[in-house]
C-alpha cells in the first residue's frame, strides 16, 4: 500500500498492476506465479481447438465468427473476479452474442487494404482462438501479420513460451513488448515492438489491458475485448460483460 501511494494518477491500469506484481514477485521469490495456471489454460482450450475451428469454419461469416470466438476467449482472465466454473464454459454460443459495439464492416475492409497487421495478444488459453483467427486471416494473401507477447511474465499473460506451446509461433511471427505490463507502455516497449507498431498499417489489440493503455492513441487501432468493469464498460458506450470491437478511429457502431 505504501508503493501504490506512490503512483501518479497519471498512470494507466496496467502500469498500477504491474507496481503490485513487482512486489509480489520480489516477496515471494516467485517469478511466474501463474505458470501453472497458464499452462493448464493453454491445454484445456488446445483440447477443443479442432471443435472451434470446425464450428467456425463451417458458420456462414467464419472471419466474423472467428472475430467473436478470439473476443469471447478475452474472459480467460486472471485480474477480475471470474464468472465461470470452467474455462471451457465460456464459449457456449459463442455466435450469438450480440453487442453494442461492434465494428466489423470497417475491420474487414481496413484488413483489405492493409499489407502490415500487428496483432497484439493477451492471456494464455485465449491464445489459443488467436490462433484460431490467425488461420482466417489467411484469406487476405498480401497481409503480413506480427503477433505479440508480453515479453516478460505477468498474470496470466501469454509469453513466447505460450506462443511456442500453443503453436502460433508455427504459423506467423511473433514478437515480444521487451516489457512485462498487462498492456503496452510503449515509453517501456522495446525497439524491435516499437518498430513494428508505428509501420503497421492496423494493429488489433487484443483484451481490456491493451485498451487501458492504448485507447487515447491515434495509430490505425482495433480493440477486441471483453468490456469487464463498469469504468471501461461506460468509455466504450457498453455495458459489463459485453464483447466489444471498436475502431480507435471512429464511433461505435451496433451490431
Amino acid at each position: 500500500m505504501d508503493s501504490l501511494k506512490e503512483i501518479s494518477d497519471e498512470s494507466t491500469p496496467p502500469e498500477m498492476g504491474w507496481q503490485v506484481h513487482r512486489i509480489i514477485r520480489e516477496i515471494t521469490g516467485n517469478l511466474d506465479p501463474y505458470e501453472a495456471i497458464k499452462r493448464d489454460h493453454n491445454e484445456r482450450i488446445l483440447a477443443i481447438e479442432a471443435e472451434l475451428t470446425a464450428m467456425v469454419d463451417g458458420s456462414a461469416s467464419p472471419l466474423m465468427n472467428a472475430v467473436k470466438l478470439a473476443g469471447r476467449g478475452n474472459l480467460i482472465d486472471m485480474g477480475p473476479l471470474r464468472q465461470w466454473s470452467d474455462v471451457v464454459d465460456i464459449f457456449a454460443g459463442f455466435m450469438n452474442q450480440e453487442s453494442p459495439v461492434f465494428d466489423y464492416v470497417p475491420f474487414e475492409a481496413s484488413l483489405g487494404r492493409a499489407e502490415r497487421l500487428l496483432y497484439i495478444g493477451d492471456n494464455a488459453g485465449e491464445i489459443v482462438l488467436d490462433k484460431i483467427l490467425l488461420k482466417q486471416l489467411g484469406i487476405f494473401p498480401n497481409l503480413d501479420i506480427t503477433f505479440t507477447v508480453r515479453g516478460r511474465p505477468i498474470i496470466n499473460d501469454a509469453t513466447m513460451a505460450d506462443a511456442e506451446a500453443v503453436g502460433i509461433a508455427d504459423i506467423v511471427t511473433v514478437i515480444d513488448t521487451g516489457a512485462d505490463f498487462p498492456g503496452v507502455v510503449l515509453e517501456s516497449s522495446s525497439e524491435e515492438f516499437l518498430t513494428h507498431y508505428y509501420h503497421a498499417d492496423m494493429i488489433l489489440a487484443k483484451g481490456q489491458g491493451n485498451y487501458e493503455s492504448l485507447s487515447d492513441r491515434r495509430e490505425p487501432l482495433f480493440f477486441l475485448l471483453q468490456a469487464k468493469c463498469p469504468v471501461i464498460a461506460d468509455k466504450i458506450g457498453c455495458r459489463v460483460g459485453d464483447l466489444v470491437l471498436q475502431n480507435g478511429r471512429s464511433q461505435p457502431q451496433t451490431l
